[in-house]
């Protein structure tokens, strides 16, 4: 399985933070006091946006979507749940988190560089607490996430500005003096008793949900890095992903649909060319990385800067290349629950076998020299 990639497909998979466009009247609470001006992006796939006017930079089925949010110090994300799980990356600036139908349950705060994989059918919301403009991107579960449920008292609220949801979850929004739309035509406010009985989640439930910079467990987790000049590592976070380290634990093990896993590219080192069979997208926060596609040359190189968002399609090969002066550190999502296999050429299996490097029966890096020979069947 090799897919190659024009130029065009690089260019146009290579979604620069320059080019994402914000929503800034994606949902209901955007006239609520505390809450606009608030920025919602679409960068693949759709998300949960409620205004039909949203853009979306990339429509095709990655397994999960990618967005994010943008906000000024003091704006507030309103209380709602999802189906799929949500995960947030603190980009810039500080939030705070707040769960629970009323919002009182529990309170966590993100600083820069942390990540959180948010519970299904939970009530959450999140503010900028910092003092500057806070970014935050996210990861969605699924193509289609099934849209979100807003907490009761947040939909009381924006009906009283003239917003409602219609029963295509869209927005409808009523001029100043005209009738209300029809109770039949809005989508109902979740019960009370379905609301007292969604499931309680303490802090620190909640934080061991959490992976901040300190506690990213990297190590060399590929064939290839045993390889002189191939000395990049990965930390999972969510699911097991594609390292193909031993004693490699993730914090959320749960299947949510997708793996995530923080990469790290030191200064001149790069991965070897390998391929997936999954759907994949780098979320890049910092240093001098490029991703080179294809091989020999047809390679297409395209240099990525921080919180740029670059889908690689199931099959296409790929080559992490740090050629500056300091760690480059991204993030890789991908498609699909249980373990991902990075393939590599035989020529790198072969280069780590002279180096006492191998995959086990299980598919996990040992020693050579410790195997019994192969056995016959």
């Amino acid at each position: 399985m090799n897919k190659d990639l024009t130029r065009q497909d690089v260019q146009r998979r290579h979604i620069r933070r320059a080019d994402y466009v914000s929503c800034n009247e994606a949902f209901i609470d955007v006239r609520l006091p505390g809450s606009t001006p608030k920025e919602n992006y679409s960068i693949v796939g759709p998300g949960v946006t409620q205004n039909p006017n949203q853009v979306v930079n990339l429509r095709e089925a990655h397994g999960f979507n990618i967005g994010a949010a943008g906000m000024a110090p003091g704006i507030t994300n309103s209380l709602h749940l999802h189906f799929t799980a949500e995960v947030f990356i603190a980009c810039e600036g500080r939030f705070t988190l707040r769960w629970g139908a009323d919002g009182e349950e529990g309170e966590a705060v993100l600083e820069e560089g942390d990540v959180i994989c948010m519970p299904t059918w939970m009530f959450r919301g999140f503010s900028n607490s910092g003092s500057r403009h806070g970014f935050l991107m996210t990861v969605l579960g699924g193509d289609d996430t099934g849209g979100i449920i807003w907490s009761p008292e947040v939909i009381r609220r924006a009906r009283a500005t003239g917003l409602y949801l219609g029963r295509d979850n869209q927005l409808i929004d009523v001029p100043a003096g005209a009738a209300p739309p029809a109770e039949d035509d809005l989508l109902p406010l979740m019960p009370a008793e379905e609301v007292a009985a969604l499931r309680r989640w303490s802090k620190e439930e909640l934080l061991h949900r959490c992976i901040r910079p300190a506690q990213r467990d990297f190590r060399p987790a590929t064939l290839d890095s045993a390889l002189p000049g191939h000395a990049w590592q990965l930390a999972p976070f969510i699911g097991w992903g594609i390292s193909q380290h031993r004693d490699h634990r993730p914090a959320v093990a749960e299947p949510l649909g997708f793996s995530v896993e923080w990469i790290k590219v030191p200064a001149g080192q790069r991965s070897a060319v390998f391929q997936l069979e999954q759907a994949a997208v780098l979320l890049h926060a910092d240093g001098p990385l490029a991703v080179d596609f294809n091989r020999d040359a047809d390679v297409v190189r395209t240099e990525l800067g921080a919180w740029d968002t670059l889908s690689m399609p199931a099959g296409c090969s790929r080559q992490f290349v740090n050629h500056g002066s300091r760690d480059a550190h991204a993030l890789l999502v991908v498609a699909g629950d249980g373990r991902k296999t990075p393939r590599f050429d035989a020529s790198v299996h072969a280069a780590a076998e002279r180096v006492d490097m191998t995959l086990d029966a299980g598919g996990r890096l040992a020693r050579k020299s410790l195997l019994p020979p192969a056995m016959g069947v």
